[in-house]
């Protein structure tokens, strides 16, 4: 490694003072380039702290105007062989020579040495992830620490101690410890809540035609689902993360579930549950078992407003109306509908979007904003998504804060995709869906071409989400299989809210 002074090849680690420095000259790297290097060095670069009468909710501010930065514990050194794959061996080993001083200065107490040899690493390359984290906890100010914060989240979007912090500079998350994401429960914390009627102790029945959940014995009326709040909350990917790892509201399914074995589908137990068939893969290997993980609550549920009786009748006239009457001529007769009525688990994101537009045979091009509201997002594996968008939409607005009465005859499938993965595999429908809204404004006002004749060529479009926003809610469907003579089946799906069928492709029977 040469030497910045007299430029040859003899720089050296000193044991002694900690740093790397020149046999020939005796430059001492990092600290002979320090505007005043003989100035003694303080120990820590703290912030003064705010008086005692200031008021806490006032932010303190240094005498240049500046907010000081948030304390953060960072993980003690660094790892050396994740260095960006792009670096070429000789950059790599720059850069190593170059960390490996920041750690010793570090070591020592010498923040400032460390600050600048840490800085001097990042101009090698700027995607070390690491790197921005230390000097995030070496900040001068608020904000060289969130820009350091953010170019920790531009490498690793899911950095949970970066999200943490930048939430925690942001004001949006109380001033608590790191979260650590639990997933098995505390103890007594699956007291189960007890659904039963005020009145005479019997059990809770849900009417649909009413909304309604009523005492199925002395006919108690318990709740109006119109009656119940709407609250419109949204948030942010970053505080969504973040809260519902640190302050997340634990969902109270009670003791026990029901699981199939074959599937993995998990469901909530109700008055009306059938342990013998999985509603989801007809699998008869369904078992009771105790709960044993922790989950959060939804923000949001949409009461059923179709009966069993009214989904049958809707699938009946799906199966007779139009081509389908044809179909069916050429097909076994149905023996019976097997159908259970669920609460299934939504990601449901509104979002702020940008299609980039141009024409493959015109000069013309530009971008379009476009606002997607109630995108949701099965947040489990099965019923299939596609046959899933063939009953859409749901009305959102119908929807009520969560009241776990509302589940006292139809079960819910607890969610396995959570909202980190939903958030990822969600963009790929938002972008459809964007470019899609936009497209017919686009053709409206179609330009010339570039020999200034009608034919501007192909529309091409590509969608960016700019801003991301959700809830977790429960919507109504009807689940149910049409069991043929021969022991065919055909999924079918309809939305407990509006009626609407779909049926998914016929399935043979060995």
């Amino acid at each position: 490694m040469n030497c910045p002074r007299c430029h040859q090849d003899r720089l050296v680690f000193d044991w002694a003072i900690g740093t790397m420095r020149c046999e020939s000259c005796g430059h001492r790297l990092y600290e002979d380039d320090a505007p005043s290097p003989a100035a003694p060095e303080p120990l820590a670069a703290l912030p003064p702290a705010p008086p005692a009468q200031a008021d806490p909710a006032t932010p303190t501010v240094f005498s240049s105007g500046k907010r000081p930065p948030i304390a953060f514990d960072v993980p003690v050194g660094m790892d050396l062989d994740a260095l960006p794959e792009q670096l070429n061996d000789f950059e790599k080993v720059r850069m190593r020579g170059r960390l490996e001083t920041v750690m010793y200065a570090l070591a020592q107490g010498r923040r400032q040495a460390a600050y600048r040899a840490l800085k001097a690493a990042l101009e090698i390359s700027p995607d070390y992830a690491d790197g921005w984290l230390q000097l995030a906890a070496l900040a001068e100010d608020a904000e060289e620490q969130r820009a350091c914060l953010e170019h920790v989240l531009a490498s690793q979007p899911g950095h949970t101690l970066a999200m943490h912090t930048l939430a925690r500079l942001d004001g949006s998350l109380a001033e608590t410890a790191a979260p650590s994401g639990p997933s098995q429960p505390e103890p007594g914390q699956l007291a189960a809540q007890t659904l039963k009627c005020p009145q005479c102790g019997g059990q809770l029945t849900y009417l649909e035609h009413n909304k309604e959940v009523v005492c199925h014995h002395c006919g108690y009326r318990v709740l109006d689902a119109d009656d119940l709040a709407r609250t419109d909350r949204h948030e942010t990917l970053l505080q969504g993360n973040l809260k519902r790892k640190q302050e997340a509201v634990a969902w109270n399914i009670g003791t026990r579930w029901l699981r199939c074995d074959s599937c993995g589908a998990i469901t909530t137990l109700s008055r009306q549950t059938l342990t013998s068939t999985c509603r989801f893969c007809q699998s008869r290997h369904v078992l009771q078992e105790n709960v044993n993980l922790r989950f959060e609550q939804p923000d949001l549920i949409v009461p059923f407003s179709v009966s069993g009786d009214q989904a049958g009748a809707a699938i009946s006239e799906h199966l007779t109306s139009g081509m389908r009457r044809l179909t069916r001529l050429f097909a076994d007769a149905v023996d019976r509908i097997s159908l259970e009525g669920v609460y299934l688990p939504f990601w449901v994101f509104d979002a702020d979007m940008v299609v980039t537009w141009s024409w493959t045979s015109a000069p013309a091009h530009g971008k379009h904003p476009v606002l997607l509201s109630d995108v949701p997002y099965l947040a489990a594996p099965a019923p299939s998504r596609e046959l899933l968008e063939k009953i859409e939409p749901f009305d959102l607005r119908r929807g009520v804060d969560y009241d776990p009465r509302l589940l006292a005859t139809y079960p819910a499938l607890l969610y396995s995709v959570d909202l980190p993965q939903a958030s990822i595999d969600v963009r790929t429908r938002l972008t459809r869906q964007a470019c899609r809204q936009a497209e017919p404004g686009l053709r409206i006002n179609k330009p010339r071409g570039y020999n200034n004749d009608d034919d501007p060529g192909r529309l091409q479009t590509h969608a960016a989400t700019q801003f991301l926003t959700y809830r977790f809610a429960l919507l109504p469907v009807w689940i149910g299989f049409l069991l043929e003579e021969d022991g065919d089946r055909q999924p079918v799906l309809v939305n407990g809210q509006t009626g609407k069928v779909a049926l998914g492709s016929r399935e043979k029977t060995s």
